[in-house]
């Protein structure tokens, strides 16, 4: 039995046996900043640059995922630190805005500028920001505190963008042979989808395990050939020419085809071609279903790995690819929408619609802004096609805000930005810079009309809740805020967030929606309600009733109002309560009778 002269304490422990300990995953940074303070002795061994590093790798797994390689952090404890302090700065702000914006449809100037403040404030804090914010949203109590994770990935949105916008300037700076398809198509996944966890790191470990099957195939196949005696040609990597002979870049284009369009099923997502995700190239790797562009830059990025060089064709209506026949003057031109068929440029051209004209020109290798251009004009279409005009609006401003980042010498695309940011109702201030811009370049009425009413707007818009009226409440009136209900003629479920005694809607809505067919036509209560497909509608009470079984409502905008769902009806949040103080008796008297509550 060990004497307790003889028994080792943890500071009897050299400083690298202290180091192994405090570097476990189960020590978290909150228990190195109680050891730094415990002793000197701790707090020099927890100082070592590598420990904290390490912990922000093991307890940070995201952001880690997210910085850049050649990040040139010096200082990892400070970085802890100042993650700490935005965790309680984001808090904070995100908990202040149901008060601040529920009169609002959009975040406001001075919204956008306490972000923009908290953002700028260290070279990494968007990462860090978009962080925090994801874990409020993801927080594993999807129906709980949905308020704060309605504002959260609204604030999250605009980080996102600030970022994504950061990233495009870099990669529009560099030359052209710097500029990657596969990278850029990665940064228009990263800009479409701004609550998605997507980097660059993942997708292109993504590209290379598909790579890597085609080298297995290979092996199967070919286990001669050259393509296995070195290592995957790196993404970043410029190839000027095809590295191998016509007979093995045919073996290889084999195996290819074999593992994206037989292995993995890749294919061209004909019976739902304008749907958004086939333009996204990690949704394109998840479902295996895209468009020809997109299928395209995959296609390349495999190829490029392998020592096969692609290049983009913007031919009309069906994007392609051309490969370079080694020792001989002509090219042979890929099909990736159709499991990598190779043709001909004859045979290409032949499959012109009639009119179009037999061109050579259509058959040269365009860009990569080219291509993305193309992209964002799909996207457009896509926009267009939305059933809903707000789903609509929103995709369209994304996408034309892009656009003019890449093409900012456009004046017609920088002129509908701003008509649709005015729409919206959002961006006053880029309202008013990008007007005075299109001005210096010639006059315009609309647009000096546009910043008089813009520069109005600014000035009198203050970040000072609105107080909220209360509605008083009508024996007419059978519902209540927050209950689940269903349609009873279209069949929709929906949840009830706002009610007018009558309804308030123009003579013409009342003509077009046939209200005057309905029993107690206009004369009865009418409810603002969200509807399960996204949309928002104004029901008639005659036309409702209470669903039998409460599901909860998959709505954007849920989270604006209420605050839990909790099994059979949505609880108010602070404000909409303010605005309906009496319904909260009705509700429940409304839910005891049928034993809900």
């Amino acid at each position: 039995m060990m004497e307790p002269s003889d028994q080792v304490g943890l500071l009897d422990l050299p400083d690298e046996l202290l180091l192994t300990i405090v570097s476990c995953r189960v020590i978290t940074v909150q228990d190195l900043g109680r050891g730094a303070a415990s002793c000197t002795r701790l707090r020099n061994v927890i100082a070592t640059q590598d420990l904290w590093r390490k912990k922000v790798e093991q307890h940070y797994p995201k952001v880690w995922d997210q910085l850049p390689s050649n990040a040139g952090i010096q200082d990892w404890r400070r970085e802890v630190q100042i993650m700490k302090q935005l965790e309680v700065d984001v808090h904070k702000l995100v908990s202040s805005l149901s008060q601040r914006l529920y009169q609002h449809l959009h975040l406001t100037t001075p919204v956008y500028a306490e972000i923009d403040a908290l953002v700028s404030s260290g070279t990494y804090t968007p990462i860090y920001i978009i962080n925090i914010l994801r874990q409020i949203v993801d927080d594993g109590e999807q129906y709980d505190n949905m308020t704060n994770k309605y504002y959260a990935l609204r604030v999250m949105s605009h980080v996102h963008q600030g970022a994504c916008r950061r990233e495009w300037e870099e990669f529009v700076a560099r030359s052209s042979a710097d500029q990657s398809l596969e990278v850029g198509a990665i940064l228009m996944a990263r800009w479409f989808q701004p609550h998605a966890d997507i980097s660059i790191k993942q997708m292109t470990s993504v590209i290379d395990d598909i790579a890597e099957q085609c080298r297995d195939q290979l092996r199967i196949n070919h286990p001669d050939h050259p393509a296995l005696c070195v290592p995957l040609t790196s993404p970043g990597e410029v190839l000027t020419e095809s590295r191998w002979s016509h007979e093995k870049t045919m073996q290889l284009f084999k195996c290819i085809n074999h593992i994206l369009y037989y292995k993995m099923k890749m294919t061209g997502n004909s019976e739902d071609y304008y749907n958004l995700k086939n333009s996204l190239i990690n949704e394109v790797l998840t479902s295996k279903k895209g468009i020809p562009i997109s299928l395209s830059i995959i296609y390349m990025a495999v190829c490029h790995r392998l020592g096969i060089l692609l290049e983009p064709v913007n031919y009309p209506s069906h994007f392609v690819m051309k490969w370079k026949i080694p020792s001989v003057d002509d090219y042979e031109y890929v099909d990736a929408f159709n499991k990598g068929r190779r043709l001909t440029g004859r045979e290409l051209l032949k499959e012109l619609p009639l009119g179009a004209g037999f061109d050579q020109v259509l058959l040269t290798t365009c860009d990569a802004m080219s291509v993305f251009q193309r992209m964002i004009r799909n996207i457009m279409n896509v926009a267009q096609m939305q059933a809903h005009v707000s789903d609509h609006m929103e995709l369209f401003c994304s996408a034309t805000e892009l656009m003019s980042l890449l093409t900012p010498n456009d004046r017609s695309i920088q002129e509908l930005l701003l008509r649709i940011y005015y729409t919206l109702e959002i961006h006053y201030d880029r309202i008013v810079a990008g007007c005075h811009r299109l001005l210096t370049q010639g006059p315009s009425t609309i647009i000096e009309e546009m910043l008089a009413d813009c520069e109005r707007i600014l000035e009198s818009q203050r970040d000072v809740p609105r107080p909220i009226s209360p509605n008083p409440r009508y024996r007419e009136v059978a519902y209540a805020i927050g209950m689940v209900m269903q349609h009873k003629r279209y069949h929709y479920t929906c949840v009830i967030f706002g009610w007018d005694k009558e309804c308030r809607m123009p003579s013409d809505w009342v003509q077009r929606m046939g209200v005057h067919n309905l029993l107690y036509k206009t004369k009865q209560p009418f409810y603002n309600v969200l509807v399960y497909d996204g949309s928002h509608r104004y029901a008639a009470q005659e036309n409702l009733e209470i669903a039998t079984d409460p599901r909860p409502i998959t709505h954007s905008d849920v989270g604006k109002y209420f605050k839990k769902f909790n099994g059979t009806h949505y609880i108010p949040n602070t404000e909409l309560e303010q605005e309906y103080p009496e319904d909260e008796p009705v509700r429940n008297e409304l839910l005891r009778t049928r034993g809900w509550l």
